[in-house]
């Protein structure tokens, strides 16, 4: 996870070790929980057990394309939470 600076990440640098972008999942108030690579698998977890496996794209450091739709990353966090959805690298 980046840094933390007075309640605010700095996001300069959505790189990974090996070069690839980073998509930086937060929840919906914008607290950073993971990363993971572009073209990456997120795992949304249902409360009646079942399990969806996600293909997420890189678009920029709000921004991604979750299973072919356009999302703000906060935006995406807030919908998970309200349909009580966890999710999670795969």
């Amino acid at each position: 996870m980046p840094p933390e600076t007075g309640g605010y990440f700095n996001l300069r640098g959505d790189f990974g070790m090996n070069g690839t972008q980073q998509i930086r999942f937060t929840d919906s108030a914008g607290k950073a929980l993971f990363s993971i690579p572009d073209n990456g698998l997120l795992c949304l977890f249902y409360g009646n057990g079942d399990r969806h496996f996600s293909f997420c794209r890189y678009l920029d450091q709000d921004h991604a394309e979750i299973d072919g739709v356009k999302y703000s990353l906060r935006e995406f966090a807030r919908r998970m939470e309200h349909n009580e959805i966890s999710f999670a690298p795969a």
